[in-house]
């Protein structure tokens, strides 16, 4: 497939209020204020929506060693679930600083946090490390997320998987979003594979500056045919907004 590049990405505009960030997650998040404080004008189009799963299994705790968290929603639709509210005494693994940082409020025992937000990465750490090796680990996971951290514990761990959320992909047509794409020069931020999914189904992404949260996300976008203008440095909201105004500082 060949690459097509964003009509508008070799733009070089400064900062100021013409600089339009449409952000893609799905709550608004101060992660990114620093965007809004540099000047820029900021649009939320959440291209996804999660929500509580109500089929499943309830899970007993004593069968299992360890508990991997990869995102923050993991960690929030899992402890609202009714047989996990309270529970604390667990041993939980998490991706990233992000995650630990929402899994500490609810006062359960980190034992292992991956230094960088990729599965590949907790894998890798994880089998060096020789923590969980032939241990009972329950992943708990969204209903989108790929398999590849699933498949690479289980040569090593005994693994069950949980999904406590199910996310879902926007489709409705914004007519909003559509007359900004088309009549101003605009930076979109994906922070998911899913959101990028999404946006590119109801509009063309070829009209807007690519921004993504990391090489994973990239990765799926350039398979899609398109190039991300920007790829952050950090898997976090803060690390986007700080790649992104360098971008801006380097390119006036």
């Amino acid at each position: 497939m060949v690459e097509r590049k964003s009509c508008q990405q070799l733009k070089k505009m400064k900062i100021n209020r013409n600089t339009n960030i449409i952000l893609t997650n799905e709550d608004k998040s101060n992660g990114f204020k620093s965007l809004k404080t540099a000047g820029m004008t900021i649009h939320h189009y959440p291209m996804i929506k999660t929500s509580k799963q109500t089929n499943f299994k309830t899970i007993n705790f004593n069968d299992y060693d360890a508990f991997i968290f990869t995102s923050r929603n993991g960690v929030r639709y899992f402890f609202d679930m009714e047989f996990a509210k309270n529970k604390k005494k667990i041993n939980a693994i998490c991706i990233g600083s992000k995650t630990e940082k929402y899994l500490k409020k609810y006062n359960v025992k980190i034992v292992y946090t991956s230094k960088r937000a990729y599965s590949k990465v907790l894998c890798k750490d994880l089998k060096t490390s020789r923590i969980i090796d032939s241990k009972r680990v329950l992943l708990v996971q969204g209903s989108l997320a790929k398999n590849n951290l699933g498949e690479c514990l289980k040569k090593f761990c005994l693994l069950t998987k949980f999904v406590p959320y199910k996310t879902e992909l926007i489709k409705n047509f914004d007519k909003s979003l559509k007359s900004l794409l088309d009549n101003f020069p605009t930076y979109s931020v994906f922070t998911s594979q899913s959101s990028f999914e999404a946006f590119s189904k109801l509009y063309d992404p070829s009209k807007t500056n690519i921004i993504s949260i990391g090489n994973t996300t990239s990765d799926h976008i350039r398979n899609s045919g398109y190039v991300p203008l920007i790829t952050s440095k950090m898997q976090t909201y803060e690390g986007i907004a700080g790649s992104i105004i360098e971008y801006f500082e380097n390119n006036n």
